[in-house]
Formats: structure tokens, C-alpha cells, sequence
């Protein structure tokens, strides 16, 4: 980033903004290029990438996953935000990613392959007796309404579903994905009991449009608060 460039960005980042905060996600999917290097991206992605991510103003919250299933296992991190003008929150973060470089603070070993930021669409539903979430899994698709999302939690199928729309893929290549993204986040016994209430999930509110890579179910790894 030219100084220009930075002296612009952080002049927009000056600039008062009295609307209230709105929630917000950022869903970044990636792969590990070296699987035999595998602890050394894990300590990567937790104990430096995600902390100095949460040092971001208005990035409260960092969930990470692997998903369920395949060789390659990709991984997934949703971050969730709380923004009054969203457009300095994400030019805050690309300075962020561009200081975090300078410091020599990245690594080789990620891949991303989708980095797309959603704008919370609704209550969603959360369960506040189900145990403790142990998968995520993205729908991506279209048509469900509040009422698809209560009736599912309230089957027990999902501790919470939480409604997104896309606001902006940010990519060097853009991908195309459905306009919706809902986040339910599965209390499950294994990766057998996880796997079937998908696909009861699914069976309700038809298959999910789940992107290039068709990985939708996640273990959940970590789960922290900045």
C-alpha cells in the first residue's frame, strides 16, 4: 500500500459517524498449503492471526473450524463484527493485514480461497438449553425465513441459526455465492450425529448452495472473544 494510499484510508478512518452499530461477519475459507506443517499453521492462525484480527476495532468475536470429511480438510474462521459504516471497518482491516505483513507476522502455509463479508439479516433463533456448540455448518441458499430458523431450533437440531446476506466479496478473484449465508451452530456426540442433522436440516429447507469448494460442515476448534 502506497503512503498516498494510506493517508487517504486513515483520513476516511477520521471521519464521524453517528449511525448505530449493525452486526456483521466476515467468513474467510482457506487451505493449508503444507499438510505436514500442520501444528505450525495451527499455532499460526490461533495464537497470532486471530489475536492480532481481534485488535481490529469492532472485531468481537473469532470461530474457527476444519471441515468435516476429505483429505484436504479446509478450514474456515467467521468473525463476527459490530460497525456503525462498515466500509472503514473493512479498510481498517486491510491495514491491519497490511502492518500484520510488514511485522513479518504471515505465513506461507495459508491459502484463502473465499473472504467474503455479510450483513446480519434478522433475530435468527438460539436455544438457550441445548449444550455447547461442537460444529458449524453454512447454509447457503435461499428462501428461509425467521420462522424455518425457530422451527429448526426449536427441533433441537441446532443451538442457534444466525441469518446473514452478502455485503461484499473481497477477493482477487471473486467468487459467485447465493445472497444468503445462515451460521447454524450444531451441539452434537460426533461427526456421525453432526452429518445427520444436516441433512435433516437440509431435508427442511432444501440442499444448501454451498460454493466452489461444497465444504459446509465444520468442527468447531476455537471459539474466543477479543
Amino acid at each position: 500500500m502506497t503512503p498516498l494510499r494510506l493517508a487517504a484510508a486513515a483520513l476516511l478512518l477520521s471521519l464521524p459517524s453517528a449511525a448505530l452499530c449493525s452486526e456483521w461477519l466476515m467468513m474467510v475459507k482457506s487451505q493449508n498449503t503444507d499438510p505436514a506443517r500442520e501444528a505450525e499453521f495451527e499455532h499460526w492462525y490461533n495464537e497470532i492471526d486471530i489475536p492480532d484480527v481481534l485488535v481490529v476495532p469492532g472485531y468481537e468475536r473469532a470461530r474457527r473450524g476444519h471441515a468435516v470429511g476429505g483429505e484436504q480438510r479446509p478450514y474456515v474462521a467467521l468473525y463476527t463484527i459490530a460497525s456503525s459504516d462498515m466500509d472503514k471497518t473493512i479498510i481498517a482491516m486491510l491495514m491491519a493485514s497490511w502492518r500484520m505483513d510488514q511485522l513479518g507476522r504471515g505465513t506461507d502455509l495459508i491459502k484463502v480461497t473465499e473472504r467474503i463479508y455479510y450483513k446480519r439479516d434478522g433475530k435468527g433463533a438460539r436455544s438457550e438449553s441445548a449444550g455447547k456448540p461442537t460444529h458449524l455448518y453454512l447454509h447457503r441458499s435461499k428462501g428461509i425465513t425467521e420462522k424455518d430458523l425457530k422451527a429448526l431450533v426449536n427441533a433441537g437440531l441446532a443451538v442457534s441459526a444466525t441469518p446473514y446476506r452478502v455485503y461484499n466479496v473481497l477477493m482477487h478473484e471473486p467468487v459467485a455465492v447465493p445472497d444468503q449465508l445462515v451460521v447454524f451452530e450444531l451441539s452434537a456426540a460426533s461427526e456421525a450425529e453432526a452429518k445427520a442433522a444436516v441433512q435433516r436440516i437440509e431435508a427442511r429447507t432444501g440442499a444448501s448452495g454451498c460454493g466452489a469448494d461444497c465444504a459446509a460442515l465444520y468442527q468447531l476448534t476455537l471459539d474466543v472473544s477479543g
